[in-house]
């Protein structure tokens, strides 16, 4: 049987009375040396691992969850709407934000368009995604399956998992761009113009909402 016992004298000198199997020790520690065990033993320390390329936030649940954020690292991708696809089409600026469970499963997953800026920045202006298979933010991955991540750093790879996914017509709203083009005849129209072009001619700001919202997700 083990039992530690601690005695504050009025000196401010702790003994520290440690019995183990009936044998006991005492020794004499400062009331600072004590703050600092305690201090130290409270700590509680978790690792990100390695962060994926382009990660804008990162944050810990208690529980083990673990939301965070990416910038799409590419200006194209290829894409697809049902059977057509649309090789080097080009893209706004993109932002991905990942929901994970304590053990790798993706439970959600955020699809946003950001303000153009050279200097990522809480107050940056956010706009509607402007194809399909988001509402709000919330991406519909519908009956595609996301791969467990047992490393951070493969939500990389599942950013372009996710783009490579075929478009159809959910959650698709023509008021969402500017010139309220049909699906198809907004893909055929930005097939061949420069990423530049969303925020001139086809981009429609999300009232209100920033990269700070984005970010904090509820």
């Amino acid at each position: 049987m083990s039992e530690l016992v601690l005695r504050i004298g009025d000196d401010e000198r702790i003994a520290v009375e440690e019995t183990e199997n009936g044998v006991k020790q005492v020794k004499f520690i400062r009331l600072e040396e004590l703050g600092q065990c305690i201090r130290r033993s409270a700590e509680i320390r978790s690792s990100s691992g390695i962060l994926p390329g382009g990660c804008v936030s990162y944050s810990e649940c208690e529980n083990g969850e673990r939301q965070v954020c990416l910038l799409f690292p590419a200006e194209r991708a290829e894409v697809s709407y049902y059977r057509t696809v649309y090789a080097d089409f080009p893209l706004p600026r993109l932002v991905f934000g990942f929901h994970l469970t304590g053990d790798g499963r993706i439970r959600g997953v955020r699809l946003g368009v950001v303000e153009n800026s050279a200097l990522l920045k809480p107050g940056l202006q956010m706009y509607r995604y402007p194809f399909s298979n988001v509402n709000g933010f919330a991406l519909c991955t519908g009956n595609n399956a996301m791969p467990r991540c047992k490393s951070l750093h493969m939500l990389a790879g599942v950013q372009h998992f996710i783009m490579a996914m075929p478009n159809n017509d959910d959650y698709f709203r023509p008021e969402n761009n500017r010139k309220r083009l049909g699906l198809r005849d907004l893909f055929e129209h930005l097939k061949d113009k420069e990423p530049a072009y969303y925020y001139s001619d086809i981009l429609v700001p999300m009232t209100g909402a920033t990269l700070k919202d984005f970010i904090e997700w509820r």
